[in-house]
């Protein structure tokens, strides 16, 4: 089966209301309770990428879509792009040092206008 938006939408949802009773059971406050240290975004991944399997969608798949959209705004710095996604390209000492980086209200303000 390949994805279509409802279909998607249908798949996230089971994801969801899964990784709500794993939460709930755990007596987390954390929707992933596995997903709160390090390297714990497989755990997450795992339980999204199952429900999407029979789709032929991965759940990074969703990264790469928000990367394209952001490219195709022609106005967003790489830096406040790769915030947003969780990427870096690194290179230079001005991504490696200092701690102020963008504020969650300049990344909302960026994802407002993107179309998702």
């Amino acid at each position: 089966m390949v994805a279509n938006s409802g279909s998607l939408c249908v798949a996230i949802q089971h994801a969801a209301r899964e990784l709500d009773k794993i939460a709930e059971r755990a007596h987390s406050e954390w929707l992933v309770p596995r997903y709160a240290h390090d390297n714990g975004n497989t755990s997450c991944s795992a339980v999204i990428n199952k429900y999407l399997r029979d789709l032929e969608f991965r759940s990074h798949m969703f990264r790469h879509a928000l990367i394209d959209r952001l490219k195709a705004c022609n106005d967003i710095p790489t830096r406040l792009a790769e915030s947003i996604t969780g990427h870096s390209s690194g290179g230079s000492d001005f991504n490696t040092y200092g701690t102020v980086g963008y504020t969650l209200e300049q990344k909302l303000e960026v994802l407002q206008r993107i179309k998702v």
